[in-house]
């Protein structure tokens, strides 16, 4: 008997900003941010589990299609909480918002998702499956 592989994947990125420059201090950016991060997984299909914002670090906990490349994952929360940072005052357009790499991590799913779950949580994270409200 063969088992089937699951359809979806659950997966920790880490998007560090550059020099770790603190542009999510401001808490109507970090709340701007975690919207547009919702919104944008929300269009792509994507659930988003947590959303934790520092001043200097993103962290997002989701659930997408097992097939679906690191690469593009990683690009589309990349771009979204760039143009969160560079539609303020906090950073002018064209001005470097995140380092070039990044921490991405596939978990196995259960008792590893909790955990990253309750880390996400303490950290000050919003939990929703869509935009908060």
């Amino acid at each position: 008997m063969r088992l089937a592989l699951p359809r979806t994947k659950w997966c920790h990125v880490t998007l560090a900003t550059y020099r770790h420059q603190q542009h999510f201090k401001i808490a109507a950016t970090a709340r701007f941010c975690e919207h547009l991060l919702a919104r944008t997984c929300a269009d792509e299909g994507w659930r988003v589990d947590a959303i934790a914002i520092r001043a200097d670090a993103v962290h997002v906990l989701l659930e997408v299609p097992r097939t679906l490349p690191r690469d593009r994952i990683v690009r589309r929360l990349r771009t979204a909480a760039a143009r969160a940072v560079h539609r303020g005052t906090v950073c002018p357009g064209g001005r470097r918002v995140f380092e070039t790499g990044h921490w991405f991590a596939v978990l196995p799913g259960g008792a590893r998702v909790a955990a990253v779950r309750r880390h996400l949580l303490g950290m000050g994270a919003a939990p929703g499956n869509g935009p908060p409200q």
